[in-house]
This record gives C-alpha cells, structure tokens and sequence, in this order.
C-alpha cells in the first residue's frame, strides 16, 4: 500500500480514532485545533443563523433551568435578559425603544436592581414571540416561570440567614392544646 492511498484511508477513518490513547498533550493540541476549526467555520456562518442559534440555545437554557430541581441558587433572569438582548440588538435602548419602556427601568432589571413590572413581563414575551416566530413556538409561560423560579430560590436561599433574625419575633411557637 503506498502512502498516499494509506493517508487517504486514513483520512477517512481519523473521526474513529479513539482518544483514550492519547496524552494530555495531544488531547490539548487535538481540542486547539477543533476550536480553530470551530471559529473558522463560525466566521463563515451568515448572522441571521448566528442569531438564529444564540437565541435557541437561550431558549434551552431557559427551559432547562425551569425543570431542573431547585439547586441554582444564583438569580438567571437578568442573565438570560441580558443574553435575549444582545443576541438582538447593538444597543439596549434601541430595545427599551421597542418594547416602549425606560432605558434606565430595564437597565435596572438587567443589573438586579429592580424586579420587573407586570407591563414589561407582558410586552417581552409579545416581543419574544415575535422574535421566534421563524424559528421555533415559543412558550409565553418561559419568561415569567424563569422570574418566579428564581424568585423561589432567592427564598430558599436567604430563608436560612433570615430565619435567625425573625424567630425573635414569633410568639408563640406550640399550638393550644
């Protein structure tokens, strides 16, 4: 067998080659050279599809955090805002704009400052509707389950540290019998 034909073959067998084998070394340089890969390829996606897979991979994340069991303890929604915005827009108040609300009010919300209102939850899930329309159904129920999990977990979370403080005030801690 020449060279060439056993490179050939090669080539098309390399996918199976089985990595335990391999050295740290060759494990970093093999995970290099796959992210070069991954890059180069990237470069030649279009934005739209870009775009168009950020914001399904939001939408996983998201549904993901919703089911999975109360262990997160670090608030989301504001990263995921955070995450839906950029994907869509260059500038945050051009989104402010779009849902018609103050840049300050959702710049509050995406720095935890500020709990959102009622008007905001409603007009970001009409606009995230519209923003999935081409790609996927997106759940109404995503955002505000999203908010209120992690309203849940930053409950559980301080109920420990405040729990200390407020038993002070509880009376009466048997019932009448």
């Amino acid at each position: 067998m020449t060279k060439k034909k056993y490179d050939e073959e090669m080539e098309e067998w390399k996918d199976l080659i089985d990595s335990r084998v391999l050295t740290d070394e060759e494990r970093d340089r093999d995970r290099l050279i796959m992210l070069k890969i991954r890059k180069a390829k990237a470069r030649e996606m279009p934005g739209e599809l870009i775009q168009s897979m950020k914001l399904l991979q939001l939408k996983l994340q998201m549904e993901s955090y919703i089911n999975d069991p109360i262990s997160i303890t670090e608030p989301r929604f504001a990263e995921f805002l955070t995450t839906y915005v950029d994907t869509l827009y260059k500038k945050r108040k051009n989104f402010a704009a779009d849902l018609s609300i103050d840049p300050m009010m959702l710049s509050q919300v995406l720095n935890n400052h500020r709990d959102p209102q009622d008007t905001f939850m409603y007009r970001l899930i009409i606009h995230s509707e519209a923003s999935y329309k081409d790609l996927t159904v997106f759940n109404r129920e995503l955002w505000p389950r999203v908010y209120y999990q992690d309203k849940v977990n930053r409950f559980i979370t301080a109920e420990n540290h405040v729990r200390e403080t407020e038993e002070k005030y509880v009376t009466k801690r048997t019932l009448d019998g």
